[in-house]
């Protein structure tokens, strides 16, 4: 390389380092901005049902009652701590769940117990787990690949990735489970090197209660501690037997630490199966979403899943090149570990649905092991074409270029979306018109809100609406007292029979007001 080509890659490393210290700061930015401004969720209400203490059956069975209550009320007792409910109501709630590990809910109890009772609290909670991700990610790349610019690089792609940011603000366990997963990568990969040196390292008892610590983020988790388990058996062998035998060790302690939930679990089975059914249901074009979920690690504009969306296309030709790239160009124990990280939990979840059907692969937060491997092979790829020295200025400049395409598409992800009430990952389904539904209530003069929904839409629309507006649950086939003084009232989701009974009762039209969602009994 010539002295104008050695200067110029010089002024590119500096001018690049700069901008991974902005898309740093930016990641953090958009974990921490307008955090109530999304819709609070049919999941996110589950969550905070649980916190609270209860199933969705006792919801139906106490607020289902016909009573009108306040909208205040109706959260502070069926969304947050408080005196009716303890930690055991919350566990028992919880273990009618089992597909939920429970380290994050409880943890999200005692965070609202310091911090107070609202959507901004409770989704801080998942915004210091976002924020705690980053430096472990750091961390991770140094352990892998030992040089200061691929661990840069990595820490600003997985920073301002807009999957990370959209899970760091939404009350559930996915931010969590980043955490655990970076940190027994991270452990993992510091007991195998500390081996070397010493015939017992700490670290493996550090790494035991660490995958103590993963399963309760995440049942998943498991798929985690498989591919940490091959990346030993293969890249240690029978030379280094002790480093097996220490894996196996430090795991079954670590199943040990579980065994108190996975008893719950196997009491618990036929909940379990029946939660996760949905999961069987076929998917149409489901090969379209899972390109569509690998262009969104990295951009993220509400794309759709058209076979001619050219991100889709994008997204796939960078993701395999780049481990193309990595097998090729580092040995066994770093490609070993990044592929098997992507490869377990991908085929544990891609190939039941491809043989017998389902949409296990459907949603990306079931996948967020196999998100950090895609990513560790982007950053090994723009790392080692920004530092090679054989490199030309033109190849060079056209690689720096692309780094800083990657992130201006994800700030661009970041920014679009941190504006919309209503993205992808609320679900269109269940959120899309609540934002307008609690707009019309709220600027009516003395509401009542009637309805027979199912408790997640119904709690989503409460955490929209003022604390002052009254609201009024049915069981199905239920039908109201409606009390004078009221006006209008709105009938929210009301169910076929619900409309019917009410206008032959009260002798009312029932006219729509908004999207089929909304309506209102014209007195």
């Amino acid at each position: 390389m010539s002295f104008v080509g050695m200067a110029y890659r010089k002024f590119s490393l500096v001018w690049l380092q700069r901008a991974i210290a902005f898309v740093v700061i930016c990641g953090v930015f958009f974990r921490i901005y307008n955090l109530d401004g999304k819709v609070y969720w049919y999941d996110e209400t589950m969550t905070s049902l649980r916190v609270a203490g209860y199933t969705q059956a006792e919801f139906v069975r106490e607020a289902a009652n016909g009573e009108i209550t306040s909208i205040e009320r109706l959260r502070n007792i069926y969304q947050y701590p408080n005196e009716t409910r303890d930690l055991s109501d919350s566990i028992d709630a919880l273990a009618r769940h089992p597909e939920h590990s429970p380290l994050y809910y409880i943890l999200a109890r005692f965070w609202l117990q310091v911090f107070g009772n609202s959507v901004i609290a409770i989704r801080s909670l998942s915004v210091v787990f976002g924020i705690l991700a980053i430096p472990l990610m750091y961390w991770l790349c140094c352990e892998l690949f030992s040089q200061p610019l691929m661990s840069g690089l990595g820490v600003a792609i997985f920073a301002i990735s807009p999957f990370h940011v959209l899970y760091a603000q939404e009350a559930r366990e996915y931010s969590l489970w980043t955490v655990t997963i970076l940190l027994s990568s991270v452990v993992l990969l510091r007991a195998v090197r500390e081996s070397k040196y010493r015939v017992a390292t700490p670290m493996w008892l550090l790494y035991g209660v660490i995958v103590a610590l993963n399963l309760y983020a995440h049942p998943f988790a498991a798929f985690v501690s498989v591919s940490h388990g091959l990346y030993v058996v293969l890249t240690q062998g029978w030379k280094k037997l002790k480093n097996v035998i220490s894996y196996g060790w430090a795991s079954l302690l670590g199943i040990i630490l579980f065994s108190p939930w996975l008893y719950v679990v196997v009491q618990n089975i036929s909940y379990f199966v029946k939660n996760t059914q949905s999961t069987m249901s076929p998917r149409d074009n489901l090969h379209l979403i899972w390109g569509l979920n690998l262009s969104r690690i990295f951009i993220d504009v509400n794309q759709g899943t058209s076979p001619l969306n050219p991100l889709l296309y994008l997204a796939i030709f960078l993701v395999l090149y780049s481990i193309v790239v990595l097998v090729r160009s580092t040995p066994p124990k770093t490609w070993l570990f990044v592929v098997l990280l992507m490869g377990v939990t991908g085929t544990a979840l891609l190939v039941p649905d491809i043989l017998v059907g389902g949409r296990r692969s459907n949603n990306l937060r079931y996948v967020v092991p196999c998100v950090i491997g895609i990513q560790l092979a982007v950053t090994y790829l723009f790392g080692t074409k920004l530092s090679t020295l054989w490199l030309g200025v033109r190849q060079h400049r056209r690689w720096k270029y692309a780094i800083l395409f990657l992130f201006f598409c994800g700030f661009i992800s970041c920014a679009v979306s941190s504006q919309i009430p209503v993205w992808w990952n609320k679900s269109y389904a269940k959120s899309r018109y609540n934002p307008a539904i609690a707009e019309i209530i709220a600027q009516s003069d003395r509401p009542l809100v009637i309805s027979d929904e199912k408790p997640g839409r119904l709690l989503s629309l409460s955490h929209l609406l003022p604390p002052d507006v009254d609201i009024q649950i049915l069981k199905p086939s239920q039908v109201p007292e409606i009390p004078d003084g009221y006006s209008p009232v709105f009938l929210y989701r009301p169910s076929e029979p619900l409309k019917g009974a009410i206008a032959q009762r009260y002798n009312a039209p029932i006219e729509r007001a908004y999207q089929g969602w909304l309506f209102v009994i014209d007195n």
